[in-house]
Formats: C-alpha cells, sequence, structure tokens
C-alpha cells in the first residue's frame, strides 16, 4: 500500500476510503530510513502499481536531502522524468501541475511541530 493516493474528486465523492485502480491519479512513497524498507518502497513497491496500470509515482528521499522522484510509467515500467531537489522550486506538469521544494514536504529532525 502507497503511503500517499490521490484520486480524482468523483472517485472520493463515491466512497472517500475504496478505489479502483483506475480511479488513481498518483501514488507517493516516502522512502523508509530502514534499509528493508528503502529495499520496499524503491523496489518491490512500484512494479505492483505498474501491473495495476497507476500512471504515475512519486518517491520521496528524505536521506540525505529530500528529493522527489517523479516517475511515468512507460511500457510497463515506471521511467524517471523529474528528480526535484530540496532548495529550488521544480515543476510538475503531470499528473496535474504542481511546483515545489522538496524541502518544504519535511519538517526538520528535532524540530516537528514547532
Amino acid at each position: 500500500m502507497p503511503d500517499i493516493v490521490v484520486v480524482g474528486a468523483d472517485a472520493a465523492a463515491e466512497d472517500p476510503v475504496t478505489y479502483d485502480a483506475e480511479a488513481v491519479l498518483l501514488v507517493v512513497e516516502i522512502v523508509s530510513p530502514s534499509s528493508s524498507g528503502r529495499r520496499t518502497d524503491r523496489l518491490l513497491k512500484p512494479p505492483y502499481y505498474a501491473e495495476a496500470g497507476i500512471e504515475h509515482l512519486w518517491r520521496l528521499e528524505l536521506e540525505p536531502v529530500p528529493t522527489l522522484v517523479v516517475c511515468e510509467l512507460q511500457d510497463g515500467r515506471y521511467v524517471e522524468r523529474i528528480v526535484a531537489e530540496a532548495g529550488r522550486t521544480t515543476l510538475i506538469e503531470k499528473p496535474f501541475p504542481v511546483e515545489l521544494d522538496p524541502a518544504a514536504l519535511v519538517s526538520p529532525r528535532g524540530k516537528a511541530g514547532a
């Protein structure tokens, strides 16, 4: 199961908890700090999403600095399209336009809730 699932408003209105893969616009994996978690998030989960036909996968790497890897499904596998680095605002156009700096997605260590 992905960390974040983005669906269209119609799908969310119909059922706010369970979605068919066709309704999913984007899945986001936040890469776990453990070595087994990193392997799962980077290597084991993406083929399942690809098999389901989910076109967009974003992977948020937290170490050594926040980096967002934007992937798109092509010929049954994910291909990296954009690597957004911390400290720089990047425009991502698909599946919807958004500008972001990956550093803004995480709170600095030791300052959560501050």
